[in-house]
């Protein structure tokens, strides 16, 4: 039960780092306006697949502690 936990918390972080969670204002629109439409995309793919498994790793968790 504590891997999916421990999973899901790193995987939250990798999306939050993805999609610039913990950046102020100013520095999101000079890491948007510096990155290629390309670069983008995939940071958004990786960001969303990450938060989804993440949060489906969350779900784990609370259900093996359920069960047990």
């Amino acid at each position: 039960m504590k891997f999916f936990i421990y999973l899901g918390i790193v995987l939250i972080f990798v999306s939050g780092l993805c999609i610039g969670a913990w950046t102020t204002g100013n520095q999101q629109r000079r890491n948007f306006y510096s990155e290629p439409k390309e670069g983008r995309k995939i940071k958004n793919k990786v960001a969303t697949w990450s938060a989804l498994v993440g949060v489906g790793s969350f779900a784990i968790a609370g259900l093996m502690y359920l069960i047990c």
